[in-house]
Parts: structure tokens; sequence; C-alpha cells
């Protein structure tokens, strides 16, 4: 099989979602699971999870279009009115990110009323509404006869234990204040994603139910629905990459295996740790193959781009030209993000 190439795992997906589901209904009263598909996109995983029961937070008309016609998170700072057409038509709910956004939806609803999400700034980005803006947002959009029914936060991605539970004790009091001084008939309350993934997980020391543990201590006073955004804590581990070593080099007295993937694959803004081991081959007439009993060595995992930072990591391993690799961890933004510079991208199967 031609490589570089994607294996989808779907079963492990399955069992991701499950074991998420599962903590959310032990932890929430109420709640709403839609799946980050900024974090993969690909017909597989879209389809599996629909099955599964999951909804969909989208960010684009790409994203619109590529996942079913069900219930939908809309957020992103750069909506646009075709995409807002299509979103108040099929009645997502839209988190809006600025007063720019709340004109727009007040034009298309020729203001009607209509019920919308509002976005806290948890941080100096480009996202959300500054904890100071937040009352004269709220009465901006009343007066554009726009309904505040959600609150949302997200503050990144594979986030420690400590600053998700800051993150949140710091919301909940925020939303506490906007209800007494606004009067809000809030319905949802949209947590956003930066669940980590399993490697991250094991490297904070902590476990995926001490996350829904913190929301449940700091939002079940409100008695609202839980919007959940996972991303990459569903489906990191339920893609693996398999690549082949096509040279073996010595330079400086470091050992090179140069593989078909490289930083096109695996770009470092996924903050995702990878794991690779070495395909066994399979022994002919239960004779050891000639490499198996020599001393592993450490090699300097190298892609094939015309780039001198393209290296992936390194392997303590005996290893030969036509060696196949297997990359762990590598389903969230990889098969998104990847390059076609150079090389085209790789088929999943």
């Amino acid at each position: 099989m031609q490589t570089p190439y994607f294996k989808y795992k779907s079963r492990i997906l399955e069992k991701n979602y499950r074991a998420f589901e599962e903590l959310a209904k032990k932890h929430l009263k109420d709640f709403i699971i839609a799946f980050s598909v900024k974090t993969n996109t690909t017909s597989q995983v879209i389809n599996t999870l629909n099955s599964l029961g999951s909804n969909f937070e989208v960010a684009s008309l790409k994203e619109i279009q590529a996942t079913p016609d069900k219930h939908k998170i809309f957020n992103g700072p750069a909506k646009t009115v075709e995409e807002l057409r299509i979103a108040i038509k099929k009645k997502f709910l839209i988190n809006v990110d600025s007063e720019s956004e709340i004109d727009k939806i007040a034009e298309i609803t020729k203001n009607q009323p209509h019920s919308i999400g509002l976005r806290i700034a948890e941080k100096d980005s480009k996202f959300g509404f500054d904890e100071k803006e937040l009352e004269k947002t709220i009465k901006y959009a009343k007066s554009k006869n726009l309904n505040i029914i959600c609150i949302q936060i997200h503050s990144g991605t594979q986030q420690t234990i400590q600053k998700f539970s800051l993150n949140l004790k710091k919301s909940a009091t925020i939303i506490k204040e906007l209800q007494k001084k606004n009067k809000l008939d809030l319905k949802y309350i949209d947590v956003g994603g930066g669940f980590p993934d399993k490697v991250q997980l094991k490297n904070l020391k902590v476990n995926l139910e001490e996350y829904f543990q913190e929301i449940k201590k700091n939002f079940q006073e409100f008695n609202k629905t839980i919007i959940l955004e996972p991303g990459r804590n569903l489906v990191a581990d339920a893609f693996t990459l398999i690549t082949k070593v096509h040279v073996i080099k010595e330079k400086a007295n470091k050992k090179y295996a140069i593989i078909d993937a490289g930083i096109n694959l695996l770009p470092r803004i996924t903050l995702s740790t990878y794991k690779f081991s070495k395909i066994p081959q399979p022994q002919t007439n239960h004779q050891p193959l000639p490499t198996e009993n020599l001393k592993k060595q450490e090699y300097i995992l190298a892609g094939p781009l015309l780039f001198t930072n393209d290296t992936m990591g390194k392997i303590q391993e005996n290893l030969q030209e036509n060696d196949l690799i297997e990359i762990e961890n590598v389903g969230a933004y990889c098969q998104n993000l990847a390059w076609s510079i150079s090389y085209d991208k790789p088929e999943i199967h």
C-alpha cells in the first residue's frame, strides 16, 4: 500500500464518545455534545459521530455543508452574511462574537425576535466580548430584538485542570452578575472544548472525569443545559499515520531515518504529542529477522521536505530502509492542517 496513509479506527472513536457521554450523564443534569468539526472534518468521523447521536459545532460554510442537518452550534469571529442566513434558517445556536455580527443578524431577521448566544473573552485575544463590555453588549442586542439565551466560554485546548477550574470559576461569577443585573433568561451555558486528549491527560496526571467534576461544581446551581464541544479528546487516538523509512544516514555522529511524512502532516500547531513505533515485519519460517537481535539505536525521524526544521522526533529502534513506522495520536487537526506542498494529502484507510 502506498505510504504515507492515515488509518481510521472507528471503534476507538465510538469508545471515546460513549465514555465522554457517560461522564456527562453522570455529572450533568442536562447537556448537549457538539463535536468540534474543525478538529477533524473527514466524512468517516462525521458519519460515525452522527450515528452515535452527536451534534456538531461548526465555524464556516464548509463545516456547515460537511455535517448533517441537525442541532448545531455556530461559532467563529468572521461569520459571513451567507453563513448567518443559513444558520438562522436552520435554527442553529449562533454564539455572536462582535457588535458587527449583531447588526448582521438583526438585518437578516428584520429586527424580529431572535435568540442568540454571547461569547465571553477569556483572555486577551480576537475572540468574544471583554467582561467590561458585556452589559453594554447585552443592552445593544436587546435593542435589536435579540434575546441572549446562551453564554459561551472557551479558553483554549489541552488545558491543565487548574486552568480549566479557574476559568470556569471566573465565568460562573460573571454569569451570576449578568443574570442579576440584566435579567437574562439563559437556557444554555456553553463551556466550549479544551478537554485534553489521552496522552495529555496522562502527562498531566489527571483523568477526564475531573474536568466534568469542575463543570458540575461551578455550574450546577444555574440549572441550565450545558453545551460541551469536545474535539481532540474524541478523535486524537482514533487515527494513526503509517509512513515508510526511505533513507538511513549518519551525519555528525547522529543517525537519521528519512521518512515520507513530515511537518506537512504533523504540524506543531496541533499541540499533539506523537508516539512513534516500528511495525514488525513478518518472520519467514519462524526464523528471526536479521535485525531482530541487534542493539537498538537512536534515530532522528526526519521528513521529506526541503526545510531544516522538518523533524518529528526520535525513536530507539533497529531501522532499515523500507521499514514501516506507525505514528499514533494524529487524529486531531493533522489531516485538516496537512499541507499539499510537494506532496498530496494522504488517503484514509
